[in-house]
């Protein structure tokens, strides 16, 4: 069942990123601030915090509450994309030099 928490921690830290959008328009409603005022440093630890606490609470629900492979699937869920992204750039050629 750990996998279970594996696994939701990388949904979680994959799914960070495209939940800024959404964090965005709560954060501005709940607060009652304009949606430009919010940093985007913020703003990502928000929705990064938000998706954790979905992926914890869907992890106790569904399995037993394992906090350390949910921990190693954020961190696997965030920085995985960014290793890819580093990995495509190098590999495409640069015409610009």
């Amino acid at each position: 069942m750990m996998l279970v928490a594996f696994v939701l921690g990388l949904i979680a830290g994959w799914g960070a990123s495209h939940s800024e959008v959404h964090a965005r328009r709560l954060l501005s409603l709940s607060l009652s601030i304009e949606e430009d005022s919010i940093k985007a440093v913020e703003l990502r630890a928000v929705a990064l915090a938000g998706c954790v606490l979905l992926a914890a609470v869907a992890s106790w629900l569904v399995s037993e509450d394992h906090a350390v492979p949910l921990a190693i699937g954020v961190l696997a869920g965030v920085l995985l994309p960014r290793l890819q992204d580093r990995v495509r750039a190098a590999r495409a050629p640069d015409y610009d030099s």
